[in-house]
């Protein structure tokens, strides 16, 4: 059984998307500079806490959050406490 089966009850083929996935630690006291990218940005903060601007917006993310960034979206974080976290960023199509 597909995965799309098992999520909306119709079978659908998987379409791949080109995807980067990564692991990162930043230490407290890290301030992340204003970015922007081209993809998509999923991230799972796994422990710590950081504040972050994304589209003019403050928020605190700890262990547990995860905050999406749509492509073209300027952001930027400080580090508060030290922070592990994944990340897809996926390509639009």
């Amino acid at each position: 059984m597909e995965l799309l089966t098992l999520i909306t009850g119709e079978a659908a083929p998987l379409q791949s998307l080109p995807a980067q996935v990564g692991r990162l630690h930043f230490p407290a006291g890290t301030v992340l500079p204003p970015t922007r990218h081209a993809q998509d940005e999923l991230s799972f903060i796994h422990s710590g806490v950081l504040r972050a601007v994304c589209g003019g917006k403050a928020v605190t993310l700890r262990g547990g959050d995860v905050s999406f960034i749509p492509a073209g979206e300027e952001h930027q974080a400080e580090v508060l406490e030290d922070v592990t976290l994944s990340y897809v960023l996926l390509d639009r199509r």
